[in-house]
């Protein structure tokens, strides 16, 4: 039985409002209510970051657990992982994956240029109290042994809350938007619902607006392949494994490796 035959269509209305809820949740998190945690607690903005982060992520994890449940599946792991496509990964699933992972790296770096466009315009440019290396000057603002501006060399707790936050993090985005969201796409717009379901997804960033078309290519080419291949876990692993990058310099450097 193919339980997506149960799945409602999302049209273009759903499709905004399946959006515009997390998407304001995110800005609200991370341009309101982190500005005023710093403010009136003086703590660093990575505290405020990693709360407002893990806490959003957790959100999008549980969201979709519930979105699942909503539409009366029972509590089993075999109609989960039927529902949202997490199947067995195939040779060619793979040489997928490899292939998203391989585009994410060259078109986000390859873009790397248009973060300084867009940030011209003053509604698209980071919000004052966000570190520099969080803007557009990225990685090459980063002083060694710190993370968004603050000494982590020694830290191992913004190791473990980071590690948690990306496990979240992939999950909870992978699960929402291509486990629950892209099938009911499909009933509504057919082939071409991963054209919606990657503007959805990039536009889920709009709290980071100067990264927007950093992100909009590869949203684009991991929804298209998701949809033809039918298998959630390519996006899962290629999404995991591009964020791992920055996972692992924090690990070395939490851990005592300045770099």
């Amino acid at each position: 039985v193919d339980r997506r035959d149960k799945t409602r269509p999302m049209g273009i209305v759903p499709t905004i409002v399946y959006w515009a809820v997390p998407a304001t949740i995110l800005y609200i998190s991370h341009y309101i209510l982190v500005p005023m945690f710093i403010k009136r607690t003086g703590q660093p903005y990575l505290v405020g970051y990693l709360i407002a982060w893990v806490s959003t992520m957790v959100f999008f994890f549980i969201a979709a657990l519930a979105a699942y449940r909503l539409e009366g599946n029972p509590i089993r792991l075999a109609t989960f992982t039927e529902r949202c496509r997490l199947r067995r990964m195939s040779r060619q699933d793979w040489i997928w994956t490899l292939g998203i992972l391989g585009f994410v790296i060259i078109s986000y770096f390859g873009l790397a240029f248009t973060s300084g466009w867009l940030t011209q315009c003053s509604f698209l440019a980071p919000h004052p109290v966000f570190p520099p290396e969080f803007g557009p000057e990225g990685a090459a603002a980063r002083a060694p042994g710190t993370f968004m501006g603050m000494t982590i060399t020694g830290s191992g707790w913004v190791a473990v809350v980071y590690l948690f936050g990306w496990l979240f993090n992939i999950f909870g985005e992978e699960l929402w938007f291509r486990g629950y969201i892209l099938p009911r796409q499909e009933k509504a717009f057919g082939k071409h619902a991963w054209v919606a379901n990657g503007l959805m997804f990039t536009l889920n960033h709009i709290w980071q607006p100067w990264n927007l078309l950093l992100i909009l290519p590869g949203a684009l080419v991991g929804a298209f392949v998701v949809q033809r291949r039918k298998n959630t876990w390519i996006l899962i692993i290629s999404h995991g494994l591009a964020n791992a990058i920055l996972l692992v310099l924090i690990i070395l450097n939490a851990f005592g490796l300045s770099l």
